[in-house]
């Protein structure tokens, strides 16, 4: 393990561990599905004997020699669990102990009975049907498979209409974090944050220090350039009331780089700092399988993760990681032992499966200083 990181781990150790009464409260929008976790069988001699693929290349490569030809393909459900990025964020924030509202595509006319699961300390209200994604997992990498249906009927009239204006901005309204989250796959993302730009925001209170807009871009290999730049532009927008944070993957950063024309052949220092001066945000970090980088306009640090060679779940890795950085930025932790709390909250969702507990985080970190 890094000696910086050793040598952060008992100061974040005691900080986690102090007893304060303060309760953040956070609001989060809009994609709630049901994951399907499942693998793929490559080779079955019989019931229990069965040989999954274990790269996606691999499965790549037998799918690209039986082109031309029909094959099938079976899969085997692991399980089946709430999913969604705002849901994972979400449930990660209530376990930490963040009150949030999420407010997401729950099922019509009532809640489904599997986001009953999700930690008590979120409050679910729904806004439409729920989806279903199937997520093909590897030993390093996932495929998730999805039809987004709902997810296109979710517009910024519907929201308004369905919740209420008044509710909107009473759900909003005093909040230390605010999440939209998968602007990717809601076909009118852009449109949604316009409207809670000129008909939210504008109208309500704000905590006397400045609250948090966070936000990931999710996959947008499927949008043009044109609307990755419309949503930076309105980033802008939201550092009047917030400060802004984005958070990507490496395929998400290299997507959005290359749609603002930033050259990648750089040092991993030299390009977040480019694309710094481009996405309108007060800090952005990129999470990557070995390390996670972060950068707020002063400070550049980097971490290496708490990496585990048998994860349970890939699914949802990164929506933990976003909540543990959202939660130590909240806590008030500098921008290097935030990377710290944000890989562990992500090493302990994929070791174990499960979001962690204050308790959880703090015995894990505790365990890699002795």
């Amino acid at each position: 393990m890094d000696k910086k990181v050793i040598t952060a781990l008992p100061e974040i150790v005691n900080l986690l561990s102090e007893k304060k009464n303060h309760v953040f409260n956070a609001f989060l929008g809009f994609d709630a599905c049901i994951d399907i976790i499942v693998r793929v069988v490559k080779e079955k001699m019989d019931e229990d004997n069965v040989l999954f693929f274990g790269e996606s290349s691999q499965f790549g490569e037998f799918l690209t020699k039986l082109e031309n030809h029909s094959c099938g393909v079976e899969l085997q459900t692991r399980f089946s669990k709430p999913g969604g990025n705002m849901v994972i964020t979400g449930n990660a924030l209530g376990n930490l102990g963040v009150k949030s509202d999420c407010l997401g595509t729950f099922g019509l006319p009532e809640i489904l009975p599997v986001f009953n699961t999700i930690s008590s300390n979120c409050r679910l209200i729904t806004i439409g049907e729920t989806i279903s994604a199937t997520a093909l997992e590897f030993k390093s990498s996932k495929v998730i498979m999805f039809d987004p249906g709902p997810y296109n009927n979710l517009t910024w009239g519907a929201i308004r209409d369905q919740t209420g204006i008044e509710r909107l901005k009473n759900l909003i309204s005093g909040k230390q974090l605010v999440a939209f989250v998968n602007w990717s796959e809601i076909e009118n993302s852009s449109i949604i944050w316009k409207g809670f730009l000129d008909e939210v925001l504008p109208f309500i209170s704000h905590p006397d220090e400045r609250p948090i807009f966070f936000t990931d871009f999710s996959d947008c290999s499927r949008r043009s350039a044109e609307e990755i730049k419309f949503a930076i532009d309105l980033l802008r927008r939201f550092r009047e009331y917030f400060r802004v944070i984005i958070s990507l993957n490496k395929n998400e950063a290299d997507l959005i780089s290359a749609a603002l024309n930033i050259q990648k052949n750089s040092s991993d220092e030299e390009f977040i700092k480019a694309l710094y001066r481009s996405v309108n945000a007060d800090i952005i970090t990129i999470h990557r399988v070995n390390d996670a980088i972060a950068y707020d306009g002063i400070s550049y640090e980097s971490c290496n993760t708490f990496i585990c060679k048998n994860p349970v779940i890939l699914t949802g890795g990164g929506d933990n990681f976003n909540a543990g950085f959202c939660f130590a930025m909240l806590k008030g932790f500098d921008l290097f032992k935030s990377l710290i709390v944000a890989n562990a909250v992500s090493g302990i969702y994929v070791k174990t499966g499960m979001s962690p507990t204050v308790e959880n985080l703090t015995d894990f970190l505790e365990q890699k200083i002795h």
